[in-house]
């Protein structure tokens, strides 16, 4: 039998982690980090690092009939900085779910990807990034 306090933390669990499914491009995705939410109304930043990624995927989702905003921007490198880097940004928009793929240096050992969304009015945001 499980106590109170167990229940209480099985509860907490189940709140503080969002699911977001991978993006829907074929690919064996592993989500890097936890996924995260935003307040109401309020914008989302967060960043991930993955390491000797083959591709790298963004998911953002919302249950809010508005317009999801997603920009992004990524830093790849091979060995270091010292050896091969490469730096690219977009933008992508859509309803109820967004998947955008940064390009990825052939061979990167390290990519950091920074990810802001909005939407407009008290909608709520979740967003995870993914890689393979």
């Amino acid at each position: 039998m499980l106590s109170l306090a167990g229940i209480a933390g099985i509860a907490v669990l189940a709140l503080a982690a969002p699911v977001v499914a991978p993006p829907p491009a074929p690919g064996a995705w592993h989500q890097l980090g936890v996924a995260v939410t935003s307040r109401p109304g309020k914008q989302l930043h967060f960043y991930r690092t993955a390491q000797n990624p083959k591709a790298v995927g963004i998911v953002v989702r919302s249950s809010s009939a508005r317009a999801i905003r997603v920009s992004w921007s990524s830093y790849c490198e091979f060995e270091s900085d010292d050896e091969q880097i490469s730096e690219d940004q977009g933008t992508a928009t859509g309803v109820h779910s967004v998947a955008a793929y940064p390009p990825v240096l052939p061979a990167a050992t390290l990519c950091y990807v920074w990810v802001n969304a909005r939407i407009a009015g008290t909608g709520r945001l979740t967003a995870a990034e993914f890689s393979s």
